[in-house]
């Protein structure tokens, strides 16, 4: 891996691993209803998803129109994987250390959220008391949990830098045509 490269992902992945702390951050003081909002979801995940396809393609724009297959899923799986770890330790200090009560008050919104969505549907109480167990059980805010999600995450960064990669690289031609 060329060092401009690694220069690349390193301040790509920061900035977009800043990027997420920062509204981490926020919706932390605005509250669990604002963790729980879909818009802050929504936009978080157009971000992760918007953020290292720019830059991968700025790199190929920098590179003369030119970057491999290589060079394009290292910078798109690079930036993600450094952004998701700087945002799952802030996660970790935040709901285990700053504030571990803040986990429970998003799980209790999440509860509140789901019963009143299910309700508005007609749902029977059998089936909401069987979601409101699952979620109890289900969400945990603990540092090994969180990091777990991390590992499984990078699945996904993985599978979409191979995707961003096929679509935006463009390899030099071996042979000039003169």
């Amino acid at each position: 891996m060329s060092e401009e490269l690694k220069q690349h992902i390193l301040k790509y992945g920061l900035t977009l691993g800043g990027i997420l702390v920062a509204v981490s951050i926020l919706t932390y003081v605005g509250g669990a209803e604002i963790v729980t909002n879909y818009v802050v979801s929504i936009g978080s995940m157009v971000l992760m998803i918007a953020f290292p396809i720019y830059h991968t393609r700025r790199l190929r724009t920098a590179n003369d129109g030119f970057i491999s297959f290589r060079e394009a899923f290292s910078s798109c799986t690079g930036i993600l994987i450094a952004a998701g770890f700087i945002n799952t330790f802030a996660s970790i200090l935040l709901y285990n250390i700053i504030d571990p009560g803040f986990g429970v008050e998003v799980v209790d919104a999440i509860i509140n959220k789901t019963v009143a969505q299910l309700e508005s549907i007609g749902s029977d109480e059998a089936l909401i008391e069987q979601t409101i167990i699952a979620l109890e059980e289900g969400s945990s805010f603990e540092a090994m949990n969180m990091f777990k999600g991390y590992i499984f995450s990078i699945i996904f960064y993985t599978v979409f830098g191979l995707l961003v990669a096929a679509f935006t690289k463009n390899e030099k031609p071996m042979f000039s045509e003169e």
